[in-house]
């Protein structure tokens, strides 16, 4: 389903991108797993995220960060941010949640790409910029 392109961006607010920015630690902490691939007997393997992961992608799609917009055009795009990181210090709030829609969403259809995010210190990237945007708020 694509979205309406001419609908507005749901707002965020300080409390959601608070609780969302409490993971940074979680996922920063040395040894942290985000989870594994799960393989058994006559089912396609898949990928089981712990915990706290499901509770971050939670909060993502609580704060509005994830929302509603035509992400799949955005990928190429996506994979610059994550493949150039001057590019990704200088994004916009619009363009961090553009980037966490993105993954979140292509996870649904490509097993494992929200973890590989995660553990390549993508996902971590974004939200230290989403950190200091908000420290901006204040």
């Amino acid at each position: 389903m694509n979205a309406d392109r001419n609908a507005p961006v749901p707002p965020i607010n300080r409390a959601g991108l608070d609780h969302v920015l409490a993971y940074l630690p979680v996922f920063q902490r040395p040894g942290f797993k985000f989870g594994e691939w799960v393989y058994k007997q006559g089912e396609l393997p898949h990928y089981q995220y712990s915990p706290e992961v499901d509770r971050f992608v939670s909060a993502l799609y609580a704060a509005n960060l994830v929302y509603p917009f035509d992400w799949g055009q955005f990928v190429e795009r996506a994979q610059r941010y994550r493949d150039e990181p001057d590019l990704l210090a200088s994004a916009d709030l619009l363009t961090l949640r553009k980037l966490l829609t993105t993954h979140v969403r292509a996870d649904r259809f490509n097993e494992g790409h929200l973890a590989a995010e995660l553990e390549s210190g993508h996902i971590v990237a974004i939200l230290k910029c989403l950190q200091e945007l908000r420290e901006e708020l204040d």
